[in-house]
């Protein structure tokens, strides 16, 4: 009789223990779902919305022999995060477009000559060094989205 009432005060012991734990970490039934809740707000909060600018078709004309040989229409919209940055982009934009088109005009032949056709996303990392560069610091523009590309020969 005397080691069973030992036995029953020592599961008793172990059984307050680990309920206490349980309750000092807030695991199982004493987790608070408040807190889920706050963190998956918090999380909700840090991810801003990426906002858009458009900037007007890029035209490029590619010579070669001394004749236009083919004029590359882009329509490239810039990424970025936040109002302030993009009032910044809004008010540079004339800036970002003759950069855009002072690289390009350099940088597509040499492209068409080496490969023989646009390599997308090279021109993509291009256009945002080029970007990065006129904002004069990271993080303005976040990325460059090249929508469309029309190549149309002269004949």
């Amino acid at each position: 009789m005397k080691k069973l009432f030992i036995i029953f005060a020592l599961v008793l012991l172990v059984a307050g223990a680990t309920i206490g734990a349980m309750k000092w970490f807030g695991l199982g039934p004493f987790e608070q779902p408040e807190m889920a809740a706050d963190m998956e707000k918090a999380k909700e909060i840090e991810a801003p919305q990426a906002l858009f600018v458009d900037v007007e078709p890029l035209l490029i004309n590619v010579v070669q022999a001394g004749a236009i040989a083919t004029t590359i229409q882009m329509e490239v919209k810039l990424e970025s995060t936040g109002n302030e940055n993009i009032i910044k982009i809004k008010r540079m934009l004339p800036t970002y477009k003759d950069a855009f088109l002072k690289d390009l005009h350099a940088f597509v032949p040499r492209m068409l000559s080496e490969l023989g056709r646009l390599d997308l996303p090279t021109l993509k990392a291009r256009l945002q060094l080029v970007a990065d560069r006129v904002a004069g610091e990271k993080g303005v523009v976040n990325g460059v989205l090249i929508q469309s590309v029309l190549d149309t020969p002269q004949q």
